[in-house]
């Protein structure tokens, strides 16, 4: 368990395709591990010379321990006996001299340790830990001509649309926008859209709002970057019907409205029927004298209350309740 009160020492090697690292702590005159760490040199980084590989270790083992040595004194040790003096050089340059330069925010010591004494780190540089890989995004199986056809032939309205666009009627009538092979585009326009069925419409709507690349808009913008790319009838109902049951836009979005002014207390009654609250219910069912509202009155003092049923909620009618 990591000891903020402990001597501190973060042990450094570099191999020809790795670095590692290992935090120590001399806690009651014994060595403990607190935390190991590796990872595999880059193409460019393999063409360092000896020196640079090793520092590169200690620049980025300060780095990975940060948390536990930011603002403490500790020792970093090494095998490597000219990294001894690489926060004493006069004029540093070049890679050299920018890694020195981010070394200057710790304070830290360098010390000397023979290979054969330096088995921890020197053990994990030369077996590395591979970088993680990003996991990659899941776009939209559908990509091509062919498979939207296909799909398109599913869809039963999608059927009856291509039976109405190979009609004779069609054909001659003067309509704003032309059907053709599943695809509508606008005479004016440039733009093919294709028509989207059904059963893909869930898959374009998260595609578009739920992806890490498509950043949760809101349903205006949603809708534009959709209505540019495809078609399908009642678009924007839809659109807007997504997003605002989109889970994660209401747990972390906030409300777009000012928030609630704070609670005024209401000051006691001094006789009965001095101060009354209203209230409306409704709307309910037709009664059969044709009322659908119930209004309440109550006394603040005594706590009795008066109901009676409207018809309608206009202030004229809850006024004659009160007179």
């Amino acid at each position: 368990m990591y000891d903020e009160r402990a001597s501190t020492e973060i042990h450094t090697d570099a191999s020809g395709y790795g670095i590692g690292a290992v935090l120590v702590q001399i806690q009651n005159n014994v060595e403990k591990v607190i935390a190991y760490a590796s990872r595999t040199l880059t193409k460019a980084e393999k063409n360092y010379s000896t020196t640079e590989r090793e520092c590169l270790a200690i620049v980025w083992a300060t780095n990975k321990f940060r948390p536990y040595i930011f603002g403490k004194h500790f020792t970093v040790v090494t095998d490597h006996h000219s990294l001894c003096w690489l926060m004493n050089l006069k004029d540093p340059s070049g890679r050299l001299a920018r890694w020195a330069l981010r070394l200057q925010e710790h304070d830290f010591d360098v010390k000397y340790k023979t290979g054969k004494k330096h088995s921890d780190a020197d053990a994990l540089s030369r077996n590395p830990v591979e970088e993680e890989t990003e996991t990659p995004d899941k776009f939209l199986a559908v990509t091509t001509s062919m498979n939207l056809a296909m799909e398109q032939k599913k869809d039963q309205d999608l059927a009856k649309l291509k039976l109405l666009s190979n009609s004779s009627k069609t054909k001659n009538s003067d309509s704003s926008t032309v059907s053709f092979a599943g695809r509508i585009f606008d005479p004016d326009g440039k733009l093919w859209l294709p028509v989207i069925p059904k059963h893909l419409r869930a898959d374009i709507l998260r595609h578009f709002h739920d992806a890490p690349t498509a950043g949760h808009l809101g349903f205006a913008k949603t809708y534009d970057r959709i209505r540019k790319r495809f078609y399908w009838p009642g678009m924007y109902r839809n659109v807007v019907r997504y997003v605002m049951h989109c889970r994660e836009c209401q747990r972390r979005k906030s409300v777009p409205q000012r928030p609630p002014g704070r609670l005024v207390p209401i000051p006691p009654a001094i006789a009965p029927f001095h101060r009354i609250g209203i209230d409306l219910l409704g709307r309910f069912p037709k009664s059969a004298h044709g009322n659908k509202w119930i209004i309440v009155c109550t006394d603040y003092s005594t706590r009795y209350a008066i109901t009676k049923s409207l018809a309608d909620s206009r202030s004229r009618r809850n006024s004659e309740v009160l007179t």
